[in-house]
């Protein structure tokens, strides 16, 4: 009887998931026939165009380093203006705060009356320009639609139910990244736009001090300043993640092939142990932190994940492990960064990769 009423509420709940879908679909396109923005449309700014919210509520390190390109596009391109970023996780708020014309990184908090209070806040300032830079979150378009702002950029869809002002069409097989620089420069005309490529975060120094001081305690005894020293991260979500004897075979060839480098396993903070008890390893749950730590290294081996993105933005080279997602979507975008999948995705590959990169370009730390 239990199994049978255990089914049941399964079904219920499936039913009721596929209910709540379908009425959310049906809101959508009924929202989007009133007030939408189906059609790409392209026009200057206002000429008074100085305050700018950048609006991206996900709590997926990936995607707040995609968000990277497209703010230091603004802020090279509009110097009079000040950027605000609205974002979901506080860890991640050190890592946009350094970066060039940031002012306020605002975090939402998930309760209604601190949501609220923050909503008043944001509309009091005024802003002359909201950005929504995901094309498919549900939270970002209500945060833009609630903002206030007198001029509001996403991308054009036929479930874009937000009235904007600028919108740019959506390429859905394009680096995330890229996608939210490509929205500024095809829906904004009469700007000069500088434009960048690659990810980038600039650890301040308290990082730099806090980082030196894991560094110190990994490698005991020191190191040498001029061995070349490649860091790696083993875990990931779901299919993304490859399996211990993947790794163990990368750490076997590494030491095979490159007997002079050092490896620097990165660990997950539920990852007490390292991969192997001889490897020198470190967890860093401050992301600022572990951002100049991966800076320190001459490079990095990961599969598709928030450390793989922040290497790419400490600006070393980053092999990255596709074994799930495209990489075409989500590589790590860096100079020198190169990405593994298929046939490609190999232990011995990702060495030959790595040594290419990382070996005899010098350290990165005295």
């Amino acid at each position: 009887m239990a199994q049978h009423s255990d089914v049941n509420a399964t079904g219920f709940k499936a039913w009721l998931k596929r209910l709540r879908r379908g009425n959310r679909q049906r809101l959508n396109r009924l929202m989007t026939r009133l007030f939408g923005t189906v059609e790409p449309l392209a026009s200057p700014l206002t000429g008074d165009t100085r305050r700018i919210l950048v609006v991206r509520l996900n709590k997926r390190l990936g995607n707040i380093l995609f968000l990277t390109p497209m703010l230091r596009s603004l802020a090279a391109s509009l110097p009079a203006a000040t950027i605000d970023v609205l974002i979901e996780d506080p860890r991640q708020k050190p890592l946009l705060e350094s970066l060039p014309a940031i002012g306020q990184v605002w975090v939402r908090n998930k309760s209604l009356p601190a949501t609220l209070r923050l909503l008043r806040r944001l509309r009091s300032i005024g802003y002359d320009l909201a950005i929504d830079p995901s094309g498919n979150s549900a939270s970002n378009r209500l945060a833009l639609a609630l903002s206030g702002s007198r001029q509001r950029l996403g991308f054009a869809a036929n479930d874009q139910w937000v009235r904007l002002t600028h919108a740019a069409p959506r390429t859905k097989s394009r680096h995330q990244a890229l996608q939210s620089v490509e929205l500024l420069t095809s829906s904004i005309t009469g700007v000069p736009w500088k434009t960048f490529e690659t990810l980038a975060v600039f650890p301040h120094g308290p990082s730099n001090a806090a980082a030196q001081r894991y560094w110190q305690a990994a490698f005991t005894p020191p190191i040498r300043s001029t061995t070349p020293t490649v860091g790696f991260f083993t875990p990931a979500t779901g299919a993304k993640q490859l399996d211990a004897d993947w790794w163990q075979e990368f750490v076997a060839l590494f030491k095979q092939r490159l007997p002079t480098a050092r490896l620097l396993q990165i660990r997950a903070p539920d990852q007490p142990e390292p991969i192997e008890a001889d490897i020198a390893n470190v967890a860093v749950a401050e992301l600022d932190v572990l951002a100049a730590l991966l800076g320190r290294l001459n490079g990095f081996v990961a599969a598709d994940s928030g450390p793989m993105h922040l290497a790419a933005a400490a600006g070393i080279p980053v092999v990255g492990l596709f074994k799930a997602t495209p990489a075409e979507q989500y590589a790590p975008l860096g100079d020198d960064c190169v990405s593994l999948e298929g046939t490609a995705l190999t232990a011995s590959a990702a060495v030959d990769a790595i040594s290419q990169r990382a070996l005899y370009r010098g350290s990165r730390v005295a």
